[in-house]
């Protein structure tokens, strides 16, 4: 390896090998530098201790979740590296040998099926819990005892979610089996969800979570019933709700016990609870910034519920944040007004300013087949590649939007003037977002690629909204605003606009600022 921290496989090769970490490997090429005969035996049948198993893949796949970082992800961890199966003996000539009946390979194909065969275990012993259950129960019972990749630092939420499985046997109390309690969590629930994460999803996004806040469901992404407590941006206090259910085969008595992010206070109430089977009880949990959580950085502490018999352990991860603002708003009319909440993580100035309305500038075009179906590539001039310019000056947030309903897969690559990918969106079928905030003046040029395009030449209209940095002078006005920051503080933030062309979609922006300048944006989304 170039490293000490890499993995370390056994592979099946076509000569006897040895795989070594860097120092170990060096050591061996200086002796083999230095021998006048170097010698090397390799022994069979010898068996050795690893010392720091389970330890994390280096390609495994880390935390936070890039479009949801509420959610702390992955969910648990499980073994992954150099699994030992029964294998096709046909050859593949980029692999191993042929005819070998067993391999020893590595990846999320093995850490995945050891997933997927303790959810089949567990829903054979419990054939009425949900999938959330399961995974609430796998989460709640694992074990912490993993280190990193390189075999020293301890794992943390982002590198094993909330730790290693632990599938124990079936009649004991505490097994993944026997959880004693579970977060469960439904088809409404991860609706509330979206209401946070991606209200876009939704045709009328204000009526349909309005309606499921009336029903009682959260809308906040922290609030998921996930048997994890994620903020990503935390300013001041914020409580998160969670909801448990016993499937104890008695009534148990669980105490709550926590050890606190570093520079954060937490507070669970109520601390005790007494449920019967199938019985649920509702808790909060109150984290507060006490003056030693640094804004931007991520810090992590856990939730235990404890009884005689068993522990529910749940991971928290917490990022502090100057304020916390909705990332967008989204409204309708031609004329009109809205309004939204600020909570602030921090005392002093503050401005709330209105950038824009921006009508959107679609541009409009033909796409055929890319032969190869790879960007960039030889054959891009053969056609299936479309590129087009857009000049950006003093700008404070622009947005690309193409979407086609159907089986048609149109991706999108942005590029800068020298010609580097610095954006690419390449979802299954065409529904593609590609957004830049406060992006350098640059002619930026955006390439539709035509992965997949069965029937040519396929039309297509792509979006596009620029926001001016530049406050003021546009259709958004600010009403009224708070006129300062109180860390721990809410205050609400007015705004109207006026003037809209019916029909038409417009994107503005409500800048937040301190006295050094733009902490953060709030999107103003309108339909005239």
């Amino acid at each position: 390896n170039n490293t000490n921290d890499d993995n370390l496989f056994t592979d099946s090769h076509w000569v006897p090998s040895v795989h070594t970490d860097l120092d170990e490997g060096l050591e061996i090429k200086a002796y083999i530098a230095a021998a006048t005969h170097p010698k090397a035996r390799i022994k069979t049948g010898m068996l050795a201790r690893w010392p720091n198993a389970p330890t994390m893949a280096i390609f495994s796949s880390r935390g936070p979740d890039p479009v949801a970082e509420d959610i702390i992800k992955p969910d648990v961890t499980a073994p992954g590296v150099q699994i030992l199966a029964g294998a096709s003996p046909f050859p593949d000539p980029n692999s191993t040998p042929p005819g070998e009946l067993f391999q020893a390979i590595a990846g999320t194909s093995m850490s995945s099926p050891h997933v997927a065969g303790l959810f089949a275990l567990l829903k054979q012993a419990n054939p009425d819990w949900s999938p959330a259950m399961a995974k609430s129960a796998l989460m709640t019972t694992s074990h912490r005892k993993v280190l990193d990749n390189d075999r020293v630092t301890k794992a943390d939420p982002f590198d094993m979610g909330a730790g290693h499985v632990v599938p124990g046997r079936v009649n004991k109390k505490g097994s993944s089996f026997n959880p004693g309690l579970v977060y469960d969590a439904g088809f409404n629930d991860y609706l509330g969800f979206l209401c946070d994460a991606e209200p876009a999803i939704f045709a009328d996004p204000v009526a349909t979570c309005a309606a499921l806040e009336a029903a009682g469901v959260p809308t906040d992404a922290s609030d998921l019933n996930l048997a994890s407590i994620g903020i990503a941006e935390l300013a001041g206090s914020q409580t998160v709700t969670r909801t448990v259910t016993s499937v104890a085969d008695r009534t148990v008595t669980w105490r709550a016990r926590v050890k606190a992010p570093a520079g954060y206070d937490v507070v669970v109430t109520p601390n005790r609870l007494r449920l019967a089977p199938g019985e649920t009880a509702t808790f909060e949990v109150t984290i507060s910034n006490n003056g030693g959580g640094e804004v931007g950085v991520w810090s992590f502490g856990n939730l235990r519920w404890k009884s005689k018999r068993a522990k529910a352990f749940s991971p928290i991860a917490v990022r502090g944040s100057l304020l916390d603002a909705p990332a967008v708003v989204s409204e309708t009319g031609t004329d009109g007004s809205g309004s939204f909440d600020v909570l602030f993580g921090y005392s002093g100035d503050y401005t709330a300013a209105p950038h824009g309305l921006s009508a959107d500038a679609p541009t409009s075009g033909d796409i055929s087949q890319d032969p190869d179906q790879t960007y960039p590539s030889g054959d891009d001039d053969a056609g299936g590649v479309d590129r087009i310019d857009f000049a950006v000056a003093g700008s404070a947030f622009v947005r690309w939007s193409l979407v086609i309903p159907g089986d048609d897969d149109i991706d999108l690559f942005l590029e800068d003037s020298a010609g580097n990918i610095i954006a690419q969106s390449t979802n299954g079928g065409t529904d593609e977002l590609i957004e830049l905030v406060l992006p350098p003046d640059d002619t930026y040029t955006m390439v539709v690629h035509g992965w997949s395009v069965p029937n040519e030449p396929l039309p297509y209209t792509l979006h596009f909204w620029d926001v001016p940095a530049t406050p003021g002078g546009g259709s958004l006005s600010i009403d009224s605003a708070p006129a300062s920051a109180t860390i721990g503080a809410t205050g609400t933030v007015d705004f109207s606009w006026a003037g809209l062309t019916a029909g038409v979609g417009y994107l503005g922006a409500v800048s937040h600022s301190d006295a050094g300048g733009i902490i953060g944006l709030t999107l103003v989304a309108v339909v005239g």
